[in-house]
């Protein structure tokens, strides 16, 4: 099972002044979205021979902030990144372009793609599932995705996979291969557990972050800062004394980052042996 590290987390270093990848050293499997050119330019720094990428299209952001993207655009973009990094790198895989709360306009720029001579993988959405998709994927494609998870309590994805796997299933019992499976925005290591996928991502180890949580942490004891810190039921009781050190700050933000995704990094190592143990092997 590969988990891939998405989002992004950055920060301009001290010494250097320079914007800086935050634990992008530390990652083995990158996904990007095409449309985020400045994760693009700090993660390439780090592509190595041992390195997988996943590149996005970028539709759910473009969906959000109301962006066009064009699809011989990011035709374009697939070829020129794999002539430029194919040989360079363990794997590179492209997302189609997908329509969000539209199907059927995602399966017609999956097949538009294809006829301007590049593979993406194909997406599946919960909201608006068909069955006859899932189905042409089982078909026609070695890899796909399960998408629109994101934000989802497991007791709405649960139910969804529970199906979807039992189709699956009944396909691989029928002497057919187990297809390699992507859950988007999905790292839930009791749903990882669940389902013997090929890869997930998320973006929860950026959580320190951004929130200042973790999942292996406790980080319950840091000082109570922003802009309640003045308010009295928040008030830090040794503000007035506190003399902020911004490279220091940095130094053990890196530090709790790095510990974050070396725990996502065994978690993934875990969960790998857990289905190998149950025969579940992808051939790369």
């Amino acid at each position: 099972m590969l988990n891939f590290f998405a989002g992004g987390g950055s920060y301009i270093d001290v010494g250097s002044k320079e914007l800086v990848g935050l634990g992008y050293d530390l990652m083995k499997n990158h996904l990007i979205a095409w449309i985020d050119k400045t994760e693009y330019r700090l993660r390439k720094k780090y592509f190595f021979n041992d390195v997988n990428i996943l590149i996005d299209s970028g539709a759910f952001t473009a969906f959000t902030t109301g962006r066009k993207i064009i699809l011989e655009d990011y035709a374009d973009f697939i070829k020129s990144f794999n002539q430029k990094w194919s040989k360079k790198v363990n794997s590179i895989n492209f997302f189609n372009l997908d329509v969000i709360g539209d199907a059927e306009k995602g399966w017609k720029n999956q097949h538009k793609l294809e006829k301007l001579n590049v593979n993406t993988i194909p997406i599946i959405h919960q909201e608006g599932f068909k069955k006859q998709h899932l189905n042409k994927s089982l078909k026609e494609y070695d890899c796909f995705a399960f998408g629109g998870l994101v934000g989802k309590r497991r007791k709405k994805i649960i139910p969804f996979l529970d199906y979807c796997f039992k189709l699956i299933f009944s396909y691989v019992k029928k002497g057919n291969k187990l297809p390699k499976v992507h859950l988007l925005g999905v790292a839930d290591p009791k749903i990882l557990y669940r389902y013997p996928i090929y890869s997930c991502d998320s973006t929860t180890l950026m959580s320190i972050n951004k929130f200042g949580t973790s999942r292996f942490l406790k980080l319950n004891n840091l000082p109570k800062t922003g802009s309640g810190i003045n308010k009295h039921k928040r008030n830090y009781k040794y503000f007035n004394k506190y003399n902020y050190n911004k490279k220091e700050d940095q130094k053990l933000l890196i530090k709790l980052v790095g510990y974050e995704i070396r725990q996502y990094k065994k978690q993934e190592k875990e969960i790998t042996e857990f289905w190998k143990k149950k025969g579940v092997v992808f051939n790369e």
